[in-house]
């Protein structure tokens, strides 16, 4: 009984290494996969900022008025308007 216990013992030390070493090994190559993802991520903020900067320059009023003066354009006055009143369906009819 004593020879089994001891075998048991000297078999289970040289497996908990293999297993410590695959674990080991598993959380390298997840790590490493970890800082690709932040790099990339990284890369996808940097891009979004310069994006967003782009659509703030393009939509600027001073941008779109500027462009509409280029065109021949001006802001139209209250007496160039025109105010179009669509009838709402069902509203009005009385029945």
């Amino acid at each position: 009984m004593k020879r089994l216990a001891l075998f048991a013992i000297l078999l289970s030390i040289p497996l908990l290494l293999i297993a410590v070493a695959w674990q080991a090994g598993r959380f390298d190559a997840l790590a490493a996969r970890s800082r690709r993802l932040e790099a990339l991520q990284e890369s996808w903020v940097q891009e979004n900022r310069k994006l967003e900067a782009g659509i703030r320059v393009l939509s600027s009023r001073e941008r779109a008025a500027a462009r509409a003066q280029s065109l021949g354009l001006e802001i139209a006055g209250p007496e160039r308007r025109l105010r179009v009143i669509l009838p709402v369906p069902g509203a009005g009819s009385g029945r």
